[in-house]
């Protein structure tokens, strides 16, 4: 029995040394794995997880970061699957409802970030950084003002808190209803004189059409002076599907057609991706055409891609087709942009200035547009850009171009 009591005694602390011994080789091997996975290594953190799993099923830290790796590498669905497999076990488990909150904004499911941040919150209802998430989430899905409350909410407790501050300046601006803006834009030529458009507009936005923008353009090319009257509407038509219209009018049909009109439907889809189809009308006192066109957009994290395409039929032959595509990189703020368009062919739609004579020439198109926020009422926009045509009808082509808006 002596030998039995002793036995039991001496083992015990032997038991208590192993815990401790498992529990802080783990325990390096998350904060290995952390320190990879912030350095980009994430297929690495990746396997130690599932290391530090095989000895502790219950280290549930690591099934987080794992999850996380899989959103940073664009895995969205098995890191999802991962954090779901967790929350069946322990639903009440913040770091993975705030994993899962990140996840879903990620993958482009914003009311089911939204949910997620929600019941992280319902077990830490101070803490900012899940607000933040709830307001990034409520900005996402165009409720603005329950966002501007969460907002506010953060910065009473926290006046420093710089990304809030920054997103409700963003809030306040989607929620001005009106807006007042000029522009200017001048195209240089190895072989011509310079091109010269300028325009001043109005919008607002209403309930029934919602944004409607009025414009005047003023245009210059080859000495002759022109102007343009048009409108764009937006109205929407239910979740995440709204119209562009456009008509528009000139009296000084040599520059800008005598007519124009636009239609073209947009569709939000899963995933933050977006599909558009339509057309636009120019007529021109020598020429009518026709265009096609239509866009297949996806938001990825902080970039945007989107593929437009034109197919111009004209009524004096021949037709013709061209290409753009548009990549734009998000700062902190989704007002606040820098925009790389890449282009081949030409279109009239994307040149006012052109005219209807000539709408087939082949070129290639390079732009970069940046636009910032300025101040909490201000948008303020530069862009510079080259285009190479190969028929050689007016040498190079430079652009510069600016703008400003007043938001009220």
């Amino acid at each position: 029995m002596l030998v039995i009591l002793f036995a039991i005694l001496f083992s015990i602390p032997l038991q208590s040394q192993a815990l401790n011994n498992a529990s802080t080789s783990t325990d390096q091997m998350f904060f290995q794995a952390r320190e990879l996975a912030f350095e980009g290594q994430t297929a690495e953190a990746r396997q130690i997880c599932r290391q530090i799993l095989e000895i502790d099923a219950d280290y549930h830290d690591a099934t987080v970061l794992m999850a996380r790796t899989y959103g940073w590498d664009g895995e969205y669905e098995d890191g999802i699957d991962l954090l779901a497999d967790l929350l069946e076990k322990e639903p009440r488990y913040i770091e993975a409802l705030s994993a899962m909150s990140d996840l879903h904004k990620w993958a482009g499911n914003h009311q089911e970030a939204l949910d997620y941040a929600n019941l992280a919150l319902e077990l830490e209802p101070e803490n900012t950084d899940l607000l933040f998430k709830k307001a990034a989430a409520l900005v996402e899905l165009e409720e603005y003002e329950e966002a501007e409350e969460v907002l506010n909410q953060i910065l009473e407790a926290d006046p420093d808190h710089e990304e809030a501050d920054n997103l409700l300046a963003l809030v306040e601006r989607k929620t001005r209803k009106n807006h007042v803006g000029v522009g200017y834009r001048v195209d240089f030529f190895d072989d011509a004189d310079p091109w010269h458009l300028f325009y001043a507009e109005y919008g607002r936005r209403t309930n029934t059409f919602g944004k409607v923008i009025g414009r005047v353009n003023y245009g210059r090319r080859f000495g002759q002076d022109g102007f343009q009257v048009e409108a764009d509407a937006y109205p929407p038509l239910g979740p995440g599907r709204y119209l562009y219209l456009n008509a528009g009018y000139s009296p000084d049909d040599h520059i800008f057609p005598k007519y124009r009109a636009g239609l073209e439907l947009f569709q939000r889809l899963p995933a933050d991706w977006k599909i558009s189809a339509g057309m636009r009308i120019l007529l021109f006192p020598e020429n009518d055409l026709l265009i096609l066109t239509g866009s297949l957009s996806k938001y990825y994290g902080q970039y945007f891609f989107s593929f437009r395409p034109y197919f111009t039929l004209a009524s004096d032959m021949p037709r013709s087709h061209s290409y753009f595509l548009t990549i734009r990189r998000y700062f902190a703020l989704p007002d606040h942009h820098l925009s790389l368009i890449l282009g081949t062919g030409f279109s009239v739609d994307e040149d006012a200035l052109v005219g209807g004579e000539i709408y087939d020439i082949g070129s290639n198109r390079v732009m970069l547009i940046y636009q910032q926020p300025v101040f909490r009422s201000f948008l303020m926009k530069a862009g510079a850009g080259y285009s190479h045509y190969r028929d050689e009808i007016w040498g190079n082509q430079y652009t510069l171009e600016f703008g400003i808006a007043y938001l009220f």
